[in-house]
């Protein structure tokens, strides 16, 4: 029985094991998935966990089950992720670094495939800060470019990019650029509070104050200076100890003595820089003895205190070798050549100018590896550009083609539905057009007609009214045959020639056929004619013609004679029976 039962537990264990780690790394997973622009302070906290936790145990089991989860579900941003996670612990628990130059690099080319223009600024940024310093400027400059796009508030520790640009410009002597990007460090002190650093923000305000000095712009210089020893009592980095303090309290104040002193106040100045001095004495800090001690020697010598300025440019020079500032070297070299010489101590003055030549030639040599590195930091970033270029350029030729051909079927397909549609439309548009002019011409037609009968009824009717009223006369004419008919009546008309041009329109959209089929049959017909023609048409009696035209029977008579001859009619055929069938026969 225990035996079954330790061979169960001995096949359970892996199982519980690999459940374990997925549960391990399941927060991982979820946020690293997240692709918008909130994907970079998400991973921030588990960043952050590495240094708040120092748990270099849990951090492997981590790393190694991301990796096996890697291999049997590929994923390109989760594997930029975990190089971005490793290469941060190995820098935060001291482990080398050299393995992860090339893994970031990869991970350059997997931002580049998934397209992320934000998590590759994240990979920038660790970069510049992992590789060599010659990758400082380039490096984050790139990673600033494609913050600056996405926005700065979704990302941690921007200022820091700013403040190593700024570095590396002053180490180069790049002053006026280095105060640029100096000054953008300082104005995002307020944006990422959570990863401020004190100490970074008073090294920034020692580069602007330097930088200012090297241009000479001394009101600047105390300025920065000033600023660095109003900070220091109310730092919010609780860590800072007494030597700290102490050397910054020192440098602030020594470099205000310095603008003193070129302002020909010594005696404010000399105090200042002692000061200065004491405090590089107190925690043996070499460099900054170096730049205390050649400050007083130069006010010395423009005092005319030979001895105190050879004693201070000698300390100068021992402490810039010790060092290794071949600018403060120089200097001190400079200075104590120049004093023998003055003095006639040739033999030293010789000594210490070819000192003085070896420091500058140093310093030179100094610069042009610096730039010679960033020339060649930028030939290896141009050569990784353009394999991620010519993977992107394969890639694309492959997608182009993929959706030219998407393209032209969906082209081709939409053309001929639009070619359809347009046809349909066209269709439907010209057969309701028709619809409705015929609709249109029916009712402007049956207008016409009405009119027509309305006026052929009102013709009819004065008509039959002036016969009525000549039977009358006649009638009273012979029972009273003293009274006389009155003219107006019996020579009554009811076409004037305006009244015949508004009936003639009438009748042609009535009847629109008729006067053009006449004009066909009688060449050149004149206007009495077509008059005529268009009465004898609505069939009224040769009297009404008469009274309607304003003419005597025998007129009308008449006029139908000469009609009919000129329409060239057999003798059997009356002009009457040729209109009303004029258009049945046309």
């Amino acid at each position: 029985m225990k035996l079954a039962l330790s061979f169960v537990l001995y096949l359970l264990l892996p199982c519980l094991f690999v459940s374990a780690q997925d549960a391990l790394i399941q927060p991982f997973l979820r946020e690293w998935k997240i692709a918008d622009t909130s994907q970079s302070h998400r991973a921030q906290v588990f960043y952050d966990a590495l240094k708040n936790d120092r748990d270099t145990a849990q951090y492997r089991l981590v790393i190694t089950s991301l990796n096996v989860w890697l291999e049997d579900h590929p994923d390109k941003r989760l594997e930029a992720r975990t190089i971005i996670y490793a290469a941060l612990g190995a820098r935060e628990y001291g482990y080398s670094i050299t393995q992860y130059i090339p893994l970031l690099q990869k991970a350059m080319t997997l931002a580049h495939d998934l397209e992320d223009d934000q998590l590759m600024a994240e990979i920038y940024s660790l970069y510049a800060n992992l590789a060599s310093e010659e990758n400082y400027p380039l490096y984050n400059l790139k990673a600033i470019e494609l913050q600056r796009k996405i926005g700065f508030e979704h990302f941690s520790y921007v200022h820091h990019r700013f403040f190593d640009i700024s570095r590396a410009l002053y180490l180069t002597q790049d002053y006026r650029q280095s105060i640029n990007f100096g000054l953008t460090c300082l104005s995002l002190s307020n944006q990422d509070l959570q990863h401020w650093d004190d100490f970074m923000y008073i090294f920034q305000l020692d580069i602007l104050g330097a930088c200012y000095k090297q241009l000479g712009l001394y009101d600047s210089v105390s300025y920065y200076y000033d600023q660095i020893e109003k900070f220091l009592p109310v730092s919010r980095t609780t860590h800072i100890d007494k030597d700290f303090l102490t050397i910054w309290r020192g440098i602030a104040r020594g470099n205000r003595g310095q603008v003193l002193a070129h302002q020909g106040n010594y005696e404010a100045a000399i105090p200042l820089i002692e000061e200065h001095l004491n405090s590089s004495l107190a925690v043996h800090d070499a460099l900054n003895q170096a730049l205390s001690t050649n400050a007083l020697a130069a006010i010395y010598r423009q005092q005319g205190n030979n001895s105190r300025a050879l004693n201070y440019w000698r300390q100068a020079l021992q402490a810039a070798i010790q060092a290794n500032s071949p600018d403060n070297a120089l200097q001190a070299a400079k200075g104590i050549a120049d004093l023998m010489r003055q003095t006639g101590n040739k033999d030293s003055a010789i000594i210490y100018y070819e000192r003085y030549h070896e420091h500058k030639d140093t310093l030179a040599a100094r610069l042009g590896r610096n730039r010679l590195s960033a020339m060649h930091a930028r030939i290896v970033f141009d050569d990784l550009q353009n394999t991620l270029l010519k993977s992107q350029a394969a890639l694309d030729a492959t997608r182009f083609t993929r959706n030219v051909i998407l393209a032209g079927i969906i082209v081709a397909a939409l053309i001929a539905l639009l070619l359809y549609n347009r046809f349909r439309l066209k269709s439907q548009v010209a057969l309701q057009a028709s619809q409705r002019k015929k609709e249109l011409a029916e009712q402007e037609a049956q207008r016409a007609r009405e009119q027509i009968a309305s006026y052929t009824s009102h013709i009819i009717e004065k008509n039959n009214f002036i016969e009525s009223l000549q039977q009358q006369l006649l009638t009273k004419e012979q029972s009273e045959p003293e009274e006389e008919v009155p003219a107006h009546l019996l020579q009554y008309t009811l076409f004037t020639d305006n009244e015949w041009e508004k009936f003639k329109v009438e009748f042609a959209k009535a009847y629109p056929d008729f006067l053009s089929t006449l004009r066909t049959r009688v060449e050149q017909i004149t206007p009495a004619e077509e008059r005529l023609a268009t009465l004898i048409y609505l069939q009224l009696s040769t009297y009404q013609i008469a009274n309607t035209l304003g003419i005597s029977k025998d007129s009308v008579l008449r006029a139908k004679r000469r009609l009919k001859k000129r329409l060239d009619l057999p003798e059997q055929v009356t002009v009457e029976e040729y209109i009303y069938n004029l258009l049945a026969t046309n």
